[in-house]
């Protein structure tokens, strides 16, 4: 984190009025109200990111993730959500969510993520949902290896808060659900 945090000095009513009384075009000025609030939006988003220790590219990569990723990296995550969604049974949003939070800081960035290739997305991925057991044993995603551990006994380490910076997939809505996130 920032040792201070960044003002946010936007304010959505003087830039409304900025956009009404600079610009001659009416329809063009109602284009630009209702984009005002979607950009701020971002603006904070993004400040929230860079404040919370996320690397300072956080949210403009294009991607879910929110440190930038080359082409290699960008699967070898998305093999990582693959394995929180389908093995373990987390929710799409929840599993990047999680791989963000973990390797989305400025610490993190700094290391070479290509270190992580030596070892299958299923070790990094079990280590983000799993803590350890009793014996101080976490699963590393093979069958024969994690055939002493019971997963079911395993403590299950805390996703982000949900207005965390770090959920940046929205989860689908069931009918009927009220939207968790605007």
């Amino acid at each position: 984190m920032t040792s201070e945090p960044a003002r946010d000095e936007l304010d959505l009513d003087s830039i409304e009025e900025l956009c009404a009384a600079t610009i001659p075009d009416p329809e063009f000025a109602a284009r630009a109200r209702d984009m005002v609030p979607r950009l701020v939006a971002e603006v904070r988003r993004l400040r929230w990111l860079v404040e919370y220790g996320a690397c300072p590219t956080a949210g403009t990569t294009g991607t879910e993730f929110v440190l930038p990723l080359d082409e290699e990296m960008l699967g070898y995550f998305r093999e990582m959500v693959d394995v929180l969604v389908e093995r373990v049974g987390v929710p799409r949003a929840e599993a990047v969510a999680r791989v963000n939070a973990a390797y989305g800081t400025r610490q993190s960035a700094a290391l070479d993520l290509q270190l992580m290739g030596h070892e299958l997305p299923e070790y990094w991925a079990c280590g983000l949902y799993y803590g350890p057991d009793g014996r101080g044993r976490i699963p590393v995603g093979d069958p024969v290896a994690d055939a002493a551990i019971d997963l079911t006994t395993l403590p299950v380490r805390p996703a982000p808060p949900k207005d965390s910076p770090f959920w940046t997939v929205d989860e689908p809505q069931v009918l009927g659900e009220p939207a968790d996130r605007p």
